[in-house]
Protein backbone atom coordinates (compact mmCIF):
# COMPACT_ATOMS: atom_id res chain seq x y z
CA UNK A 1 0.00 0.00 0.00
CA UNK A 2 1.46 3.37 -1.03
CA UNK A 3 2.20 5.91 1.61
CA UNK A 4 1.58 8.67 2.62
CA UNK A 5 5.25 10.36 0.39
CA UNK A 6 3.96 8.21 -2.49
CA UNK A 7 0.66 9.34 -2.38
CA UNK A 8 1.28 13.21 -2.12
CA UNK A 9 4.11 13.47 -4.70
CA UNK A 10 2.90 13.51 -7.90
CA UNK A 11 0.95 16.82 -6.69
CA UNK A 12 4.49 18.63 -6.25
CA UNK A 13 4.44 18.03 -10.44
CA UNK A 14 1.14 20.74 -10.44
CA UNK A 15 0.10 22.50 -7.10
CA UNK A 16 0.73 26.05 -6.75
CA UNK A 17 1.72 27.79 -3.83
CA UNK A 18 -0.77 30.89 -2.01
CA UNK A 19 1.01 33.37 -1.97
CA UNK A 20 2.32 35.23 1.38
CA UNK A 21 1.00 38.70 2.83
CA UNK A 22 2.85 41.07 1.02
CA UNK A 23 1.63 44.13 -0.32
CA UNK A 24 -1.66 43.18 -2.85
CA UNK A 25 -1.98 40.44 -0.85
CA UNK A 26 -5.06 40.34 1.51
CA UNK A 27 -2.98 39.25 4.97
CA UNK A 28 -5.99 37.27 5.84
CA UNK A 29 -7.35 35.21 2.82
CA UNK A 30 -4.22 35.98 0.52
CA UNK A 31 -5.97 36.41 -1.95
CA UNK A 32 -5.15 39.95 -4.20
CA UNK A 33 -5.90 43.26 -3.00
CA UNK A 34 -7.00 45.87 -5.66
CA UNK A 35 -6.82 49.40 -4.65
CA UNK A 36 -5.68 50.68 -1.42
CA UNK A 37 -6.90 48.47 0.80
CA UNK A 38 -5.77 46.75 3.64
CA UNK A 39 -7.86 43.23 3.73
CA UNK A 40 -10.02 42.07 0.85
CA UNK A 41 -13.72 42.83 0.49
CA UNK A 42 -14.99 39.56 1.55
CA UNK A 43 -12.85 39.94 5.08
CA UNK A 44 -14.10 42.66 5.59
CA UNK A 45 -17.70 41.95 5.46
CA UNK A 46 -16.17 39.02 7.85
CA UNK A 47 -15.24 41.43 10.59
CA UNK A 48 -17.71 43.86 10.07
CA UNK A 49 -20.74 40.58 10.07
CA UNK A 50 -19.50 38.66 12.66
CA UNK A 51 -18.40 38.47 16.37
CA UNK A 52 -15.32 37.08 15.94
CA UNK A 53 -13.57 35.94 12.89
CA UNK A 54 -10.52 33.22 13.14
CA UNK A 55 -7.10 34.08 14.47
CA UNK A 56 -4.91 32.77 11.98
CA UNK A 57 -5.49 30.89 8.02
CA UNK A 58 -3.44 28.87 6.03
CA UNK A 59 -4.10 27.06 2.65
CA UNK A 60 -1.83 24.05 1.36
CA UNK A 61 -1.97 25.51 -2.39
CA UNK A 62 -4.24 27.21 -4.93
CA UNK A 63 -7.58 25.72 -6.29
CA UNK A 64 -7.11 27.53 -9.88
CA UNK A 65 -10.56 27.04 -11.32
CA UNK A 66 -10.40 24.86 -13.73
CA UNK A 67 -6.71 22.90 -12.98
CA UNK A 68 -6.03 19.46 -11.53
CA UNK A 69 -6.74 20.20 -7.50
CA UNK A 70 -9.81 22.35 -7.52
CA UNK A 71 -11.06 19.31 -9.85
CA UNK A 72 -10.12 16.89 -7.30
CA UNK A 73 -11.84 18.79 -4.12
CA UNK A 74 -14.87 18.76 -6.47
CA UNK A 75 -14.80 14.83 -7.13
CA UNK A 76 -13.86 13.67 -4.23
CA UNK A 77 -17.33 14.95 -2.39
CA UNK A 78 -18.93 12.46 -4.84
CA UNK A 79 -20.09 9.00 -4.81
CA UNK A 80 -18.25 7.48 -7.85
CA UNK A 81 -15.27 5.45 -7.76
CA UNK A 82 -12.86 7.26 -8.67
CA UNK A 83 -13.74 9.67 -5.80
CA UNK A 84 -13.73 6.62 -2.87
CA UNK A 85 -10.84 4.55 -4.50
CA UNK A 86 -8.68 7.53 -5.47
CA UNK A 87 -8.90 11.07 -5.14
CA UNK A 88 -9.66 10.74 -1.13
CA UNK A 89 -6.77 9.12 -0.36
CA UNK A 90 -4.70 11.17 -2.37
CA UNK A 91 -5.89 14.55 -0.63
CA UNK A 92 -5.84 13.06 2.85
CA UNK A 93 -1.99 12.30 2.05
CA UNK A 94 -1.48 15.84 0.41
CA UNK A 95 -3.34 17.13 3.83
CA UNK A 96 -1.29 15.21 6.07
CA UNK A 97 1.82 16.10 4.63
CA UNK A 98 1.11 19.29 4.82
CA UNK A 99 -0.14 19.65 8.33
CA UNK A 100 3.03 17.77 9.69
CA UNK A 101 5.12 20.08 8.10
CA UNK A 102 2.91 23.43 8.65
CA UNK A 103 0.34 23.11 11.18
CA UNK A 104 2.88 24.67 13.82
CA UNK A 105 2.82 27.50 11.74
CA UNK A 106 -1.03 28.33 11.80
CA UNK A 107 -0.18 27.96 15.83
CA UNK A 108 2.35 30.32 15.68
CA UNK A 109 0.50 32.90 13.97
CA UNK A 110 -2.32 32.14 15.94
CA UNK A 111 -0.12 33.06 19.26
CA UNK A 112 -0.66 29.34 21.02
CA UNK A 113 1.84 26.09 21.53
CA UNK A 114 -0.27 23.87 19.68
CA UNK A 115 -4.11 23.13 18.89
CA UNK A 116 -5.19 20.09 21.13
CA UNK A 117 -8.92 19.89 19.48
CA UNK A 118 -9.09 19.71 15.49
CA UNK A 119 -12.65 19.15 13.38
CA UNK A 120 -14.53 20.34 10.35
CA UNK A 121 -16.62 22.53 8.66
CA UNK A 122 -19.94 20.33 8.16
CA UNK A 123 -21.16 20.86 4.62
CA UNK A 124 -24.67 22.80 4.90
CA UNK A 125 -25.95 21.11 1.63
CA UNK A 126 -27.89 18.45 3.13
CA UNK A 127 -24.88 15.48 3.22
CA UNK A 128 -25.11 13.24 5.75
CA UNK A 129 -21.40 11.97 6.21
CA UNK A 130 -19.25 14.72 4.67
CA UNK A 131 -15.76 13.10 3.07
CA UNK A 132 -13.89 15.27 5.05
CA UNK A 133 -15.08 14.47 8.25
CA UNK A 134 -13.47 10.91 7.79
CA UNK A 135 -10.50 12.23 5.97
CA UNK A 136 -9.52 14.44 9.63
CA UNK A 137 -11.08 11.89 11.88
CA UNK A 138 -9.87 8.69 9.95
CA UNK A 139 -7.10 8.99 7.44
CA UNK A 140 -5.26 11.66 8.77
CA UNK A 141 -3.35 10.22 11.52
CA UNK A 142 -1.93 13.35 12.57
CA UNK A 143 -4.89 14.83 13.31
CA UNK A 144 -7.53 11.66 14.10
CA UNK A 145 -6.53 11.27 17.47
CA UNK A 146 -7.65 14.78 18.29
CA UNK A 147 -10.75 15.06 15.91
CA UNK A 148 -13.88 16.03 17.81
CA UNK A 149 -17.05 16.87 15.51
CA UNK A 150 -17.70 20.48 17.26
CA UNK A 151 -20.10 21.43 14.49
CA UNK A 152 -23.59 21.41 12.75
CA UNK A 153 -25.46 23.46 10.00
CA UNK A 154 -27.61 26.10 12.09
CA UNK A 155 -31.40 25.62 12.15
CA UNK A 156 -31.76 28.42 10.61
CA UNK A 157 -28.65 28.48 8.11
CA UNK A 158 -29.03 31.11 5.06
CA UNK A 159 -28.65 29.15 1.48
CA UNK A 160 -26.34 32.46 0.37
CA UNK A 161 -22.42 32.79 0.87
CA UNK A 162 -23.10 35.78 3.59
CA UNK A 163 -21.25 36.25 7.06
CA UNK A 164 -23.53 34.82 10.38
CA UNK A 165 -23.28 32.43 12.99
CA UNK A 166 -26.65 31.29 12.37
CA UNK A 167 -24.81 28.93 9.70
CA UNK A 168 -23.66 26.63 12.52
CA UNK A 169 -24.21 25.44 15.68
CA UNK A 170 -21.18 24.86 18.21
CA UNK A 171 -20.59 22.66 20.89
CA UNK A 172 -20.19 24.65 24.27
CA UNK A 173 -16.56 24.03 25.69
CA UNK A 174 -16.11 22.73 28.69
CA UNK A 175 -13.08 24.44 28.71
CA UNK A 176 -11.44 27.32 26.75
CA UNK A 177 -9.81 25.14 24.61
CA UNK A 178 -7.64 26.26 20.68
CA UNK A 179 -9.29 24.41 17.68
CA UNK A 180 -7.83 23.87 14.36
CA UNK A 181 -10.93 24.13 11.58
CA UNK A 182 -10.15 22.33 8.70
CA UNK A 183 -12.32 23.06 5.53
CA UNK A 184 -11.54 21.44 1.80
CA UNK A 185 -12.26 24.70 -0.61
CA UNK A 186 -12.11 28.39 0.83
CA UNK A 187 -13.47 30.44 -1.74
CA UNK A 188 -15.46 33.57 -0.05
CA UNK A 189 -14.82 32.20 3.36
CA UNK A 190 -18.42 32.72 4.67
CA UNK A 191 -18.23 29.29 5.83
CA UNK A 192 -15.35 28.96 7.58
CA UNK A 193 -15.30 32.33 9.52
CA UNK A 194 -18.82 32.14 10.25
CA UNK A 195 -18.13 28.38 11.43
CA UNK A 196 -15.34 29.82 13.31
CA UNK A 197 -16.94 32.56 15.22
CA UNK A 198 -19.79 30.24 16.10
CA UNK A 199 -16.70 28.36 18.28
CA UNK A 200 -15.55 31.16 19.69
CA UNK A 201 -19.76 31.93 20.89
CA UNK A 202 -19.68 28.43 22.88
CA UNK A 203 -16.25 28.76 24.50
CA UNK A 204 -13.31 27.37 21.96
CA UNK A 205 -10.16 29.49 20.79
CA UNK A 206 -7.96 30.51 19.25
CA UNK A 207 -9.10 29.23 16.05
CA UNK A 208 -6.15 28.51 13.57
CA UNK A 209 -8.03 27.90 10.00
CA UNK A 210 -6.69 25.11 7.22
CA UNK A 211 -8.34 24.92 3.86
CA UNK A 212 -6.70 22.40 1.43
CA UNK A 213 -7.99 24.89 -1.48
CA UNK A 214 -7.79 28.58 -1.81
CA UNK A 215 -9.92 28.73 -4.47
CA UNK A 216 -9.12 31.10 -7.35
CA UNK A 217 -10.48 32.19 -10.50
CA UNK A 218 -8.14 34.03 -12.66
CA UNK A 219 -10.96 35.28 -14.85
CA UNK A 220 -12.61 37.83 -12.54
CA UNK A 221 -15.13 40.36 -13.56
CA UNK A 222 -13.54 43.68 -14.02
CA UNK A 223 -10.15 44.49 -15.70
CA UNK A 224 -8.47 45.66 -13.02
CA UNK A 225 -9.60 42.52 -10.69
CA UNK A 226 -8.29 40.19 -14.17
CA UNK A 227 -4.52 42.16 -14.04
CA UNK A 228 -4.10 41.46 -10.45
CA UNK A 229 -5.34 37.41 -10.84
CA UNK A 230 -3.07 37.16 -13.81
CA UNK A 231 -0.20 39.10 -11.90
CA UNK A 232 -0.83 36.89 -8.77
CA UNK A 233 -1.01 33.98 -10.73
CA UNK A 234 1.75 33.99 -12.90
CA UNK A 235 3.95 35.22 -9.17
CA UNK A 236 2.72 31.59 -8.05
CA UNK A 237 4.03 29.92 -10.64
CA UNK A 238 7.28 31.67 -10.93
CA UNK A 239 7.80 30.56 -7.11
CA UNK A 240 6.98 27.25 -7.74
CA UNK A 241 5.89 24.43 -5.27
CA UNK A 242 7.63 23.45 -2.26
CA UNK A 243 6.58 21.31 0.54
CA UNK A 244 8.82 23.08 2.83
CA UNK A 245 7.02 26.63 2.60
CA UNK A 246 3.59 28.15 3.15
CA UNK A 247 1.66 30.86 3.03
CA UNK A 248 2.88 31.77 6.48
CA UNK A 249 6.49 30.63 6.59
CA UNK A 250 7.02 30.94 3.13
CA UNK A 251 8.66 34.90 3.05
CA UNK A 252 11.70 34.34 2.30
CA UNK A 253 10.93 32.08 -0.41
CA UNK A 254 13.56 32.31 -3.48
CA UNK A 255 11.91 32.63 -6.78
CA UNK A 256 12.90 33.43 -10.62
CA UNK A 257 12.07 37.21 -10.96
Amino acid sequence: MPNVQELSAPYGNHLLPVLVADPGVCPVCHTFLVGDFDVCYQCNEARRSLPSTTDAVAFVALAVKGEQLARELAVYKGNSPDAAGRTRPRLAAVLWRWLVDHEDCVAEAADIVRFPVVTTVPSTSGRGNHPLQDMVGRAVRHTSDRYRPLLKPGADAPGDRSFTEERFEAMPAASHEPVLLIDDTFTTGSHVQSAASALVSAGWGPIGVVSIGRHFNRQPAGDQYRQAAEEYYQQARRRGWDWSRCCLCGRDWDFAS
